[in-house]
């Protein structure tokens, strides 16, 4: 059975409250907060972040308020109880022909390994599935990077295969798994 997203150009992203924090739309003046902690090598030593500059990052910023309003792409900003972004998680890359998109998150240190990504992931997925519809979700990790493997494996998502020399990181070519979690299996 076909099932297309259904989500609507010039809609506004939902907020949803988290207890201790919450996920919101990304604003303007995110990206003071987004890269500094994106500067941080811990952060981007699994990824393929490059150099990071306000400029470079309020560009990154626009682009996905922007995607959101074309029904392309939606990245919320993971907020604390003082409303400053503190990471980032969402759905890039929207198929919505193929109903499926790429998920993404990012987090700054002070906050690691306390559930935030965890659950801002959960919430993410049962948008993206029960109101927005798409069936298939897939993430590239690079194979180096354990938490967020064990993360992806702990929500539900099956490992498809490895991209070999995928992605280029700090000059160097980066081997990705490919990961994937089908609506009819989210939640199991």
């Amino acid at each position: 059975m076909t099932h297309i997203p259904s989500i609507k150009e010039g809609a506004v992203p939902p907020t949803w409250d988290l207890g201790d924090f919450r996920l919101r739309p990304l604003r303007l003046g995110d990206e003071v907060a987004w890269a500094s902690y994106l500067s941080d090598s811990r952060v981007t030593e699994h990824t393929t972040f490059g150099d990071v500059d306000i400029e470079t990052v309020a560009k990154a910023v626009r682009r996905h308020i922007a995607e959101y309003s074309a029904a392309t792409a939606c990245r919320w900003a993971v907020a604390n109880p003082d409303d400053h972004l503190i990471g980032t998680c969402g759905l890039l890359n929207w198929s919505l022909v193929h109903s499926h998109a790429q998920l993404v998150y990012d987090l700054a240190p002070a906050y690691w390994r306390q559930g935030y990504i965890r659950r801002s992931v959960h919430a993410v997925l049962d948008w993206a599935f029960s109101t927005a519809g798409f069936n298939r979700l897939h993430a590239f990790v690079m194979t180096t990077n354990a938490p967020s493997i064990a993360l992806l494996e702990c929500m539900g998502f099956a490992r498809e295969g490895t991209l070999r020399q995928f992605r280029i990181a700090r000059t160097i070519p980066r081997d990705f798994y490919l990961y994937a979690l089908l609506r009819e299996d989210f939640g199991k």
